[in-house]
């Protein structure tokens, strides 16, 4: 039967009730220490044009300036479509046509009244024939009517069509961020779904964390983390991931553990070996401003086992805050310790 060593502190005045190394407060707010983990950006997005074109503008055109959403990026050689979009406006202003088939409309009409008073005066002035003539012109002059108003829809359409064409030449930020990347300059032409840009939201970043298996039932989504920035102390020395790449099969792959030495190979492409850290490694900044509330918007359901202790692993996103002179506490690739402050459920 496993044992459990529980005792209560008065010493702040709030009752804390110390169970297996977790506090639990009066709200029964349990503290789990987390592995630390490395922060990464969860938005980085490439900068393209929607449709070929010159470049005129690329703004800004240097690396690490913010921007804000709607600030307009990229900005195409848009001549010809201005022109055509002016065309298309003067077409849709022009009211000829209308007004030349309400006048044919009434011309016709009040000939087809006046025969009409005209055979009740004097009965059979008029032949069937030419009545029904004039009630045609009637009938006629109201198409042309219906179809001079229907022109200037379609032309409104047509329109709106070249305007939307027209506003593919410029692109805008799609939200608040760093251009992390500038790949073309004005002069140049690009392709439709070329990257000309690269933006990144520094706002919100993401730090996957490793939380023992054991401490599942206390880990909720919606669950607040505490995170904490720090550095590697000295003494720590990050595990590498150090699998071996696939073998591909080939015909000279090693074969039980031994190479054909007289057979040159080619040698894989280097990889950068992904470092992971525990919280022995990192060294927390203490200060009340150093902290940042995340919170947990995903659960692997994927036991991990390759540290050697199975483990649970979390999707913290964490609010970044900036500092007086308008630049981002939290980067990506920076260690943090993460404590996961959760609120069991009945």
């Amino acid at each position: 039967m496993a044992r459990f060593s529980c005792f209560v502190s008065f010493g702040t005045g709030l009752c804390l009730l110390i169970c297996g190394g977790r506090i639990v407060s009066g709200q029964d707010e349990v503290r789990v220490k987390t592995h630390s983990a490395l922060l990464e950006v969860v938005r980085r997005v490439p900068i393209s044009t929607e449709v070929a074109g010159r470049i005129v503008s690329v703004t800004p055109s240097d690396e690490g300036v913010m921007v804000k959403a709607g600030d307009e990026m990229i900005r195409l050689d848009d001549a010809v479509i201005q022109a055509e979009v002016r065309r298309a406006q003067v077409e849709l202003d022009l009211q000829t046509e209308i007004e030349f088939a309400k006048v044919s409309l009434d011309v016709a009409m009040a000939e087809q009244q006046q025969k009409r008073e005209t055979n009740q005066r004097r009965p059979g002035a008029f032949n069937p024939s030419e009545i029904r003539q004039v009630e045609l012109e009637v009938k006629k002059g109201e198409a042309s009517l219906r179809k001079a108003i229907d022109d200037k829809q379609i032309q409104d359409a047509e329109l709106k069509i070249k305007q939307a064409q027209l506003a593919q030449y410029t692109v805008r930020a799609p939200f608040d961020g760093q251009v992390t990347l500038v790949k073309v300059f004005p002069g140049q032409n690009v392709r439709p779904g070329e990257q000309v840009l690269e933006l990144t939201d520094m706002s919100t970043l993401r730090a996957q964390v490793k939380v023992p298996a054991k401490d599942r039932k206390l880990l909720f989504v919606g669950d607040k983390v505490e995170i904490r920035p720090g550095k590697i102390q000295a003494a720590g020395v990050p595990r590498a991931n150090t699998a071996r790449p696939a073998r591909g099969g080939g015909l000279f792959d090693e074969v039980a553990g031994e190479s054909n030495s007289n057979v040159p190979v080619e040698a894989p492409a280097a990889q950068e070996p992904q470092q992971e850290f525990t919280g022995a490694d990192v060294v927390p900044d203490e200060t009340d401003d150093s902290v940042f509330i995340g919170e947990i918007r995903f659960i692997d359901p994927v036991q991990d086992n390759i540290s050697g202790e199975p483990m649970i692993k979390l999707s913290v996103f964490v609010p970044n805050r900036q500092d007086k002179f308008g630049r981002y506490l939290l980067h990506q690739g920076m260690p943090v310790t993460a404590t996961v402050l959760s609120r069991p459920r009945d």
